[in-house]
């Protein structure tokens, strides 16, 4: 059993070297798999951790990553959770021949009683990271679509447009690194079948640092931008000892 599992992890190993060069060949494209999330390093996981710029009062919100490498094909899984550690989102994607098709988005949402159901999204078009592009353009289109179970009326569209726009660099851990940069575009249509319907859209930008993946987001809200930048990476230990130590400290705070 271990040799057989031992050869299905070579033969895995084998696929994503042979992807990778293939990637690799001209065709008049840039490739630049290698500013997405390091695959082969997230296979024991890790934890990003993401601050809000210029607003203290937001809380750091943490995505768990970890890739699957198998018969099956390579997989990057990633799990959302907010300041409680509860988690928010599940996301699954697959590593195909031009870039991470995301085949699985995962609302899980709290009932009455506190206990969390799982809500699967419609993936319409599942592009999250494209593998090639071309110097000053191409359109990259994400779309699911989702209702809420106290909501069956309501139908909630996200529609994700991304432009690649080039090279930039970015600051991480005091190092300048290398990095590029999507445009991105966002519509939400909010079709109530009772009430009509609601389209609010907003424009952002992303950069995705070399052998790190995703290390600054913005959203532009009218004049009130939001955005988020990479802090720290480390195991899910660590992140559950933090999460411990808050609330020994709210414990504390409540019997003072």
């Amino acid at each position: 059993m271990w040799a057989k599992k031992k050869m299905v992890r070579f033969c895995c190993f084998g696929l994503l070297t042979v992807l990778f060069f293939a990637c690799k060949e001209s065709d008049g494209k840039r490739d630049i798999r290698d500013f997405y999330y390091p695959i082969r390093q997230l296979e024991e996981g890790l934890v990003y951790e993401y601050r809000a710029i210029g607003n203290d009062s937001l809380p750091p919100v943490y995505w768990y990553y970890r890739s699957f490498i198998d018969e099956d094909g390579i997989f990057l899984t990633g799990t959302y959770y907010e300041y409680d550690l509860i988690p928010r989102q599940f996301v699954k994607e697959e590593m195909v021949s031009n870039g991470m098709l995301q085949n699985e988005l995962s609302l899980l949402i709290p009932d009455s009683t506190g206990k969390q159901d799982r809500l699967q999204t419609e993936i319409l078009a599942g592009n999250v990271f494209p593998f090639k592009v071309s110097e000053g353009g191409g359109i990259f289109l994400y779309k699911t679509s989702f209702s809420l179970p106290d909501q069956p009326d309501v139908t909630t569209t996200l529609i994700k447009n991304r432009r690649y726009v080039g090279d930039t660099s970015y600051m991480f851990k005091d190092k300048k690194r290398a990095c590029i940069a999507f445009e991105v575009k966002e519509l939400v249509e909010i079709d109530d079948q009772k009430a009509g319907g609601i389209e609010p859209q907003w424009e952002g930008k992303e950069i995705y640092a070399e052998n790190i993946g995703l290390i600054f987001y913005e959203k532009k809200l009218g004049n009130s931008p939001l955005a988020y930048a990479l802090y720290d990476r480390y195991p899910m230990t660590v992140l559950e000892e933090k999460f411990k130590q808050m609330m020994s400290s709210d414990n504390t705070y409540e019997q003072n």
